[in-house]
């Protein structure tokens, strides 16, 4: 059988009824110990109605693909929650659903680590599972002298961090003259390309489809409809969760949290309350009654690979993007990217192409205070005045595309670390004492989903 909700008996205790969101196995490896109530409305107290050993909060494609290898795992429970009626409705199903080969970030980052092994990781699981994908290789296209000089060095880069594997034994970049673009895409238009032969496309909705279906196969279970509202860590070890559902407040008792609610991550870990230190003791310099120096840390020039300090408070910056269809014949055959700014805030209005060969265009930068406003307002950003500024920056690589036949399709919103004109800022993926916390994880993060979801086991075993 299949659960769909979490509801409330007759006797106040919240059970699981067939009739609402919760997914996952009949025999599910979800304890249920004995309930308690206090007289509060909202709040169980003494007892828990659930006990599980993972929690992972946010089932976008990175929180599916936690949950997925942690339940394969066996021998512990695995519960999933989301706030939302279906997975992935956020920013892993507004994208360009490009598989990245991690070219551009700094070496020593997660952003590069993570999306060179989730490149591989990626293509392997796709053939396994037959998700449709193509390895449809990717273009930066320079106009000026200094982005010859970047891709030039782009080049040089990716030659000392892309392994050479048994899939991918040749050369991980390459370049093309002026003539030699031409000649096999007369629509582009630069002086040079750096081509990148392991970037391609997946169905990112199938992809987290069957996520879905192998968390359950694992004995998984994933709780729709099920937004975390108090965290708590316990002294005597583990976390108090309460999550509020459309039965009423559901308490559970995890060993470990992983935070993977994307855009709302940071506000995930901010509600997350610590035990209470006598004052004479201190945790990671960190006393009961002074907890200034949390507060006021700097994120920027912290650590986030000591283990031993929580984090501080932190802040999500949301990028909103505007993708743009094109009603004409596709152009090119491969995906068609300009060089990216120097902060690598946008990697630029690219071309991408859907499995289906339909070209795209996007994502714009927009930064905006609403993480859940997907909104196109079509007397501006849909407007025909827009449409020719968008045709113009697209016109720099590729001249004959059409204002005329680019719309407005769809916007998705980026959770960044880095403000409006801010330095690059890697991944955050931090762990402290049963905590797994995960912020700032967009592009590239559909590459790096599987790569993040392995590197999350080895922090917690």
């Amino acid at each position: 059988m299949s659960h769909d909700c979490w509801t409330k008996h007759e006797d106040d205790v919240t059970v699981l009824q067939d009739s609402q969101p919760v997914v996952g196995k009949e025999n599910s490896v979800l304890k249920h110990p004995r309930y308690l109530y206090d007289q509060s409305p909202s709040v169980a107290v003494a007892d828990f109605e659930y006990e599980v050993d993972h929690l992972v909060i946010g089932a976008g494609v990175v929180g599916l693909a936690i949950a997925e290898r942690l339940a394969a795992r066996g021998g512990g429970s695995t519960l999933l929650v989301e706030k939302n009626v279906a997975s992935g409705q956020e920013t892993s199903s507004r994208n360009s659903e490009v598989i990245h080969a991690g070219l551009y970030y700094p070496p020593n980052s997660l952003k590069t680590k993570l999306c060179i092994r989730g490149n591989e990781m990626m293509y392997d699981f796709c053939e396994k599972y037959n998700i449709e994908h193509q390895q449809i290789t990717k273009w930066v296209v320079g106009q000026s002298e200094s982005d010859l000089e970047y891709l030039e060095t782009l080049s040089k880069k990716a030659d000392k961090l892309l392994p050479r594997t048994k899939r991918m034994p040749g050369a991980p970049t390459f370049m093309l003259s002026e003539e030699e673009m031409r000649s096999q895409e007369p629509f582009v238009k630069g002086r040079a390309a750096l081509v990148s032969p392991r970037t391609g496309i997946v169905d990112v909705h199938g992809l987290m489809q069957l996520l879905e279906t192998k968390i359950q196969d694992h004995g998984g279970d994933l709780a729709l409809q099920c937004e975390v509202n108090y965290l708590e860590k316990l002294a005597g070890g583990g976390f108090k969760v309460v999550m509020k559902s459309p039965a009423g407040p559901v308490v559970v008792k995890a060993a470990t949290v992983i935070n993977s609610a994307g855009l709302h991550s940071d506000k995930v870990y901010n509600m997350l309350q610590w035990p209470v230190i006598p004052p004479t003791a201190t945790t990671t310099g960190i006393t009961a009654d002074d907890d200034s120096s949390s507060k006021d840390a700097d994120l920027a020039d912290l650590d986030p690979t000591n283990f031993e300090s929580r984090l501080p408070p932190l802040k999500l910056h949301y990028c909103k993007g505007h993708y743009y269809g094109y009603s004409g014949k596709a152009l090119v055959s491969r995906l068609i990217y300009p060089v990216p700014d120097k902060n690598l805030t946008s990697l630029g209005t690219h071309l991408t192409l859907d499995l289906a060969g339909r070209m795209r265009f996007g994502p714009d930068v927009l930064y905006v205070d609403n993480p859940t406003d997907y909104s196109i307002d079509l007397s501006t950003v849909g407007s025909t005045s827009s449409m020719k500024t968008v045709s113009q920056v697209i016109q720099t690589y590729l001249p004959a595309v059409k204002s005329s036949s680019l719309y407005a399709d769809y916007a998705g919103i980026r959770p960044k670390l880095a403000g409006p004109g801010e330095p690059f800022r890697d991944f955050i993926i931090h762990h402290h004492t049963g905590f797994v916390n995960l912020a700032g994880i967009e592009s590239p993060g559909l590459t790096s989903s599987l790569a993040i979801a392995e590197h999350v086991e080895t922090l917690l075993y």
